[in-house]
């Protein structure tokens, strides 16, 4: 994991595709972070970049790929369009 922030850090991201190649930077290493939606609970994920996937922490749920993971994280509607202004990412490890 190369020139990404440490743990603890936090980082505010506007739209799916900053999120994207910010996991993407991630190469083949993993991450735990926690996500702060704009409304509703922070929820725990773990970020596999070997395997591309993420698995939310509370019920083990592994997203379909990274980008339904987005879609969820954006609150995205059908269509894909993001329906929050941003999520916020704290870098557990």
């Amino acid at each position: 994991m190369n020139n990404l922030p440490g743990r603890g850090s936090r980082i505010r991201f506007r739209a799916l595709d900053d999120f994207q190649r910010y996991l993407e930077k991630v190469g083949d290493g993993r991450l735990d972070f926690r996500a702060y939606p704009v409304s509703g609970s922070p929820e725990n994920f773990h970020y596999d970049g070997r395997e591309k996937a993420v698995t939310r922490e509370k019920d083990g749920r592994m997203f379909d790929s990274v980008e339904d993971f987005l879609c969820y994280a954006f609150q995205c509607d059908d269509e894909g369009c993001s329906h929050t202004e941003y999520v916020d990412i704290e870098v557990i490890n």
